[in-house]
């Protein structure tokens, strides 16, 4: 089985729309449900083809990308906390990914450092 490019283009689309500040507040909560729903999509489509590296890398760009949204100055108060929001969907499949992982626990200590490091650095 093939990886879909259209599913990696519309990530790779949503994701540097989602990192531009010019994004209308009325279009920002379609387009970080849009963004969410493709990484699960495309995390799925790779954990189906056991490629768990490209899974892992999908999950945590899509986290990050979405903590730097809720970071950014450039946003409003209702667009970071949207994106703080959805935080759950890509960091709850990196936990499950993990677990199943023999370093799993530290990758996953790691991976929460790494991410209260991002929001205290804000």
């Amino acid at each position: 089985m093939l990886i879909n490019t259209a599913l990696w283009q519309d990530f790779s689309r949503l994701s540097r729309l989602l990192k531009q500040s010019d994004v209308q507040p009325c279009d920002y909560y379609r387009l970080v449900s849009d963004y969410c729903g493709c990484c699960c999509r495309l995390a799925t489509q790779l954990a189906l083809q056991r490629n768990s590296l490209l899974q892992e890398w999908c999950l945590r760009y899509a986290l990050f990308t979405l903590a730097d949204a809720a970071t950014d100055a450039g946003h409003s108060d209702d667009q970071k906390r949207l994106c703080l929001d959805m935080l759950y969907m890509p960091l709850t499949a990196l936990t499950r990914l993990y677990r199943c992982q023999p370093e799993g626990k530290a990758e996953l200590a790691a991976l929460h450092a790494k991410l209260k490091y991002c929001f205290a650095c804000s």
